[in-house]
């Protein structure tokens, strides 16, 4: 008795696996588009920014109309801070011009006098030495000798006065060029915190990429997470996700039929034209693994569809 069991169980789960694989395979879809305008969340300086503002689902956007605004307020304040940095910087800037100014007159009134009195000096140093005493006429050339070197001490020293004042003046240009940059690269990001739709069509939210929630102001995203979409209405198709176990149940280019959410009591032929050759993680859905199904619609439906929209696929006859 006891060795009939293990048959009858494995008898009861052949019957299970044959039951499975004669009865119609059943998944759930959305209506997708192959070309879309994708609102994606902005970097920042942050790992993080807030949804602030959103355009309502469905309502169709014209160009250039806003679509998704991000918060802002954090680089604002930047760009007010760098502002003040920057307004500080060109009066320092001034500051420096005007004292390095003086600083250069009076270097320049130093060697014009300098050079008067080298002038004066030789005039004296160029009296013969038979109308002079040994002592005047050596004492005029030291003098001289004396004016000369003072005169090129005062050029030296205007010289330096000139390249210190280049210094600082560059030095200082060098840090309102750095806050301009910054301001720019700032206002750069706060435009980024602003979407606007490039084309005409519905919106249509994005799904958090973990737990598969709508987008939802307030909602705080990570850089490059989709927050919205504007699909093409020309090229829709209908995307299905399916357990590699029932992975062998399908093939390219079987027939389905498709139920939409909005029209539950009316079927449409669809065809499995695309599946994935590797398979996929849906975080969400827990660690199991699933391969990517493409439905294309054999003929458009009477009422209006839009991306986004819910499907029921079955598949009247699925392979064993």
């Amino acid at each position: 008795m006891s060795r009939l069991i293990p048959l009858v169980l494995l008898l009861l789960a052949v019957c299970a696996l044959a039951d499975e694989a004669s009865s119609p395979l059943l998944l759930s879809g959305e209506l997708r588009a192959r070309e879309s305008q994708v609102f994606y969340a902005p970097m920042t300086d942050d790992w993080q920014v807030e949804v602030q503002w959103l355009m309502p689902e469905g309502q169709v956007a014209q160009p250039g109309e806003i679509v998704v605004v991000f918060d802002g307020a954090s680089i604002q304040g930047d760009i007010d801070s760098e502002t003040v940095a920057l307004n500080t910087a060109r009066e320092k800037l001034q500051q420096e011009k005007n004292q390095h100014a003086q600083t250069v007159l009076e270097k320049e009134f130093a060697l014009k006098r300098e050079q008067l009195l080298l002038k004066k000096a030789g005039i004296d140093a160029a009296v013969p030495r038979q109308f002079l005493s040994d002592f005047e006429y050596e004492s005029f050339q030291v003098a001289e000798s004396e004016a000369r070197a003072n005169v090129e001490k005062a050029r030296k020293e205007l010289a330096q006065a000139k390249l210190a004042r280049d210094v600082a003046i560059r030095k200082q240009q060098i840090n309102i060029d750095r806050s301009l940059n910054k301001l720019e690269l700032k206002r750069d990001s706060l435009a980024a915190m602003t979407l606007r739709a490039e084309r005409a069509g519905p919106v249509l939210y994005g799904k958090h990429p973990w737990t598969g929630e709508r987008v939802f102001v307030g909602m705080t995203a990570q850089p490059s997470w989709e927050i919205a979409e504007i699909p093409s209405m020309s090229d829709l198709y209908v995307e299905a996700w399916l357990h590699e176990i029932d992975i062998d149940r399908v093939r390219a280019g079987q027939s389905a039929m498709l139920t939409f959410d909005s029209r539950l009591h009316s079927t449409f032929p669809a065809t499995l034209t695309d599946v994935s050759s590797q398979p996929q993680k849906r975080k969400e859905w827990g660690n199991g693994l699933y391969y990517r199904l493409v439905f294309s619609l054999a003929e458009a439906p009477e009422f209006k569809i839009l991306p986004g929209m819910g499907a029921r696929i079955e598949f009247p006859e699925a392979d064993s």
